[in-house]
C-alpha cells in the first residue's frame, strides 16, 4: 500500500512539472500576436531586392489597411527547380505571416531564401 502512494505522489509531482513545462513552452513559442501583423504599416506597394545564389531576387509586397496582403517574389535568374520552387513556397508562407519572423528557409535554396528575407525586411521597414 505505501508503495502503491508512493507511485501515485510520484506519478502527481511529474504530472505538475509537466505541465509547467509545456506551459511555458506554449508561452515562448506561441504564435505572432495579431498586433504584429497589423503593426500600422503605410497601404502601398513595396519592392527591394537582394543577391541570391545566381541572381537578383526581387520581392514586392503590398500593404493593405495595414497589413501585408500580398507577397510577389521574382526569382526567375535562380535556378528552377530550387530557388524557383524556393519563390513560391515563401511568397504564401510570407503573405501569410506578415513578415519573416517564424518562416524558414526552404531546404536546398538557402541563399535565395536569404536574399527573399533580406528584400522582405527591407520592404517592411519602407512601409512603416
Amino acid at each position: 500500500m505505501k508503495k502503491l502512494t508512493r507511485n501515485v505522489i510520484i506519478m502527481a509531482v511529474v504530472t505538475v512539472i509537466m505541465a509547467v513545462v509545456l506551459g511555458l513552452y506554449i508561452k515562448s513559442t506561441g504564435t505572432v500576436p495579431a498586433a504584429d501583423n497589423a503593426a500600422s504599416l503605410t497601404d502601398g506597394i513595396y519592392t527591394s531586392s537582394a543577391q541570391g545564389c545566381l541572381s537578383d531576387v526581387t520581392v514586392t509586397v503590398t500593404v493593405t489597411g495595414g497589413r501585408v496582403t500580398g507577397v510577389e517574389i521574382d526569382a526567375s535568374g535562380e535556378t528552377p527547380e530550387l530557388g524557383g520552387i524556393a519563390a513560391e513556397t515563401l511568397a504564401d508562407q510570407l503573405t501569410k505571416a506578415g513578415s519573416t519572423s517564424g518562416v524558414d528557409a526552404v531546404a536546398g535554396a538557402t541563399m535565395t531564401s536569404d536574399a527573399v528575407f533580406t528584400a522582405m525586411d527591407d520592404c517592411l521597414s519602407q512601409a512603416q
